[in-house]
């Protein structure tokens, strides 16, 4: 088989789980599919859960710990970084459960955490203020010094409709020790190479062999305004960052070529960068190559509810060993072909979905 169908190969194990359960359906739809567990489903399911005695945050720090686990089992210098979910750095709110004691294990598990919207956002419907609400931004900082004390790397992507916006971005973020990038996509969808700053900042012509040497980054994980893998190779090829995220499919369904990658990891000056995957382990969605005919909510049974602003994007209960199977520890499983086509890590993505779950019991 190919190097380059691989990828679609790997992810067949969605077809089979051996789990069932039972799940109060409701009546409102959307695109012909149940967007409704918000109320008699998200119970059932939160009924299930507590019958069940599931810890929806320490199964996700559990499922990440896994991830990294396998990946370093194939190369010690694969690098795990993981997207928001900076709650789990901490390992409860209870004394029982340890307090606000930072989750070690957890901790160790993972090299960096990339934060959205720390200090600016898209303004939400009907609302022109763009900065993150006081209180949210305080609590994150904290948890984001935590985890830089620690010993991780913090990215920062915040929301920057001007030049203006995009320098107090900068010096936001610096002044705490975080790298930050500055986008000006109001819907999250990081599908063009910024115009501001011109360079990445600090600038870098050496080659960055490590998470700790990156001085800047590009996130474009939507290469839709390309129309061939090439011409997003000779984009990415024409700017200098340090290190770049991108999806592992050109448009969502083909994957990047193992050469396209290699030509990923070279910045303009000619020194080598590093060039991650990121991976949504929390959520599914209808528009994949892996989405079969037939799968809805609840079928196969690790499929959970739409999300309230895409209802063709499902929750994905993590937890359930099909799902987790097909993300990581096999040579069938999604990590090893990301590994295999010569990324250099992943950022793993969809982790704030057990906020959804746990909010159901």
């Amino acid at each position: 088989m190919s190097n380059i169908y691989k990828i679609i190969f790997l992810c067949s194990v969605f077809l089979f789980s051996d789990i069932t359960l039972v799940f109060a359906q409701a009546g409102i739809r959307a695109q012909g599919r149940d967007v409704n567990l918000g109320r008699q489903g998200q119970r059932a399911q939160g009924l299930v859960d507590s019958m069940l005695n599931i810890d929806h945050r320490q199964q996700m720090r559990k499922f990440i710990r896994s991830i990294s686990k396998f990946s370093r089992r194939l190369d010690p210098n694969f690098i795990v970084m993981t997207q928001d979910g900076l709650e789990l750095l901490e390992k409860g709110s209870t004394a029982e459960d340890g307090g606000n004691a930072p989750s070690s294990t957890y901790i160790q598990a993972i090299d960096g955490v990339l934060i959205k919207g720390l200090n600016f956002r898209p303004p939400l419907p009907g609302k022109d203020d763009i900065k993150t609400d006081a209180k949210d931004r305080k609590e994150l900082l904290r948890l984001a010094k935590l985890g830089k004390k620690r010993g991780l790397q913090i990215w920062v992507s915040d929301y920057a409709p001007n030049k203006q916006i995009a320098k107090d971005i900068i010096i936001l973020n610096k002044a705490n020790g975080f790298i930050p990038f500055a986008t000006s996509s109001d819907d999250n969808i990081f599908n063009s190479i910024p115009s501001f700053p011109p360079q990445p900042i600090d600038v870098n012509p050496k080659n960055v062999t490590g998470l700790k040497f990156a001085n800047n980054f590009l996130y474009l994980t939507d290469s839709s305004n390309f129309d061939r893998q090439e011409d997003f190779v000779l984009a990415l090829s024409n700017t200098n960052y340090d290190a770049v995220i991108t999806d592992v499919f050109h448009r969502g369904r083909r994957p990047f070529t193992k050469n396209n990658i290699r030509g990923f990891k070279f910045k303009k000056v000619g020194a080598r960068r590093l060039v991650f995957a990121r991976v949504d382990i929390g959520h599914a969605d209808s528009s994949r190559y892996y989405w079969k005919p037939g799968w809805k909510e609840g079928s196969p049974p690790y499929i959970g509810a739409p999300t309230p602003t895409n209802p063709d994007k499902y929750y994905v209960r993590y937890w359930y060993k099909a799902w987790q199977d097909a993300i990581t520890g096999t040579p069938k499983a999604y990590v090893y072909g990301i590994f295999k086509q010569g990324f250099d890590g992943v950022v793993i993505d969809g982790i704030n979905a057990y906020s959804f779950f746990q909010g159901a019991q």
